[in-house]
């Protein structure tokens, strides 16, 4: 895990979460920086097998499959507008194998910041890069490891107030949930399939008993509304719409146990549909 801090060399105004605008210019660097076959579409291309691009973005970068990686800047100010100079951090979390493309990952992020973000393309400076909020990651341009994320969770809170800081996007049946349907239940279903997706570890001993009082499991205060922001597709030239669940929730963690684990997992791998640019971001306040 690695946080940059960046800063713009002129006043840019982002959506009010912009993980897309990063992703985009995290996905261009990265295949500029990597790809030896003049920028060809991956699909087909005869080096797709060994090279490390697909892995990051696939073949197709709309198909939203699980990607090894979170890229997570923080929430934009409100208003939209971040001014010359100001600070703005992101963080970059790696997955499982994508640990062994540390460095080329982490010169794309820096490379795609520099190169500009928006239509307007103002470009972003790196400030400092700092790893698990520790030492300092870059000194003088030569980029260095980043410490392994601990996924061990903390003795487990008799409660816990849980707070969605960017869209959470889940589907059921094919429609969006909203706020107002949202349970707890879909909620850790959700981390559940994106672990095994990632091939994190989950017991198949406690998979039951989690199923069980995930069922069981209900919120004791909500306050959840709806963030809405777009994404804009540079092949297609054009923006679609993206939005999700934001805000808290109160659980009631003593009688659910083995749920303590997933939840904070989900606080690092994020949730749902776009959780590779950072949306279904979970933080977790014990109480």
């Amino acid at each position: 895990m690695a946080d940059f801090a960046f800063a713009p060399k002129g006043d840019v105004r982002l959506q009010p979460y912009s993980g897309s605008v990063w992703r985009g210019a995290f996905g261009f660097a990265l295949k500029r920086l990597v790809c030896v076959m003049r920028m060809r579409p991956c699909e087909g291309c005869p080096l797709a097998a060994v090279c490390i691009f697909p892995r990051f973005f696939g073949s197709d970068p709309d198909h939203d499959e699980p990607r090894p990686y979170v890229l997570a800047p923080e929430p934009t100010p409100p208003g939209g507008w971040v001014h010359a100079g100001q600070p703005f951090r992101v963080r970059l979390t790696l997955l499982g194998s994508a640990e062994a493309a540390t460095a080329y990952v982490m010169q794309a992020v820096l490379d795609g910041a520099a190169h500009g973000l928006t239509r307007r393309r103002v470009p972003f400076v790196c400030l400092s890069v700092t790893s698990s909020g520790s030492a300092t990651a870059a000194v003088a341009g030569r980029l260095h490891g980043i410490e392994p994320v601990d996924l061990q969770p903390p003795p487990a809170p008799p409660a816990v107030r849980l707070r969605i800081m960017t869209p959470l996007r889940l589907r059921l049946s094919g429609d969006l949930v909203t706020g107002r349907s949202l349970t707890a239940g879909q909620l850790i279903g959700a981390i559940l399939r994106r672990a095994r997706l990632l091939g994190v570890v989950v017991p198949a001993a406690t998979i039951p008993s989690v199923r069980e009082q995930a069922r069981a499991l209900a919120w004791a205060v909500t306050r959840f509304g709806w963030l809405e922001t777009t994404r804009f597709r540079s092949p297609q030239h054009t923006t679609m719409q993206l939005g999700g669940i934001v805000g808290e929730a109160r659980l009631d963690l003593r009688a659910t146990p083995d749920l303590w684990p997933l939840l904070w997992l989900a606080s690092i791998l994020h949730v749902g549909k776009g959780a590779s640019m950072g949306f279904g971001g979970i933080e977790l306040h014990a109480e």
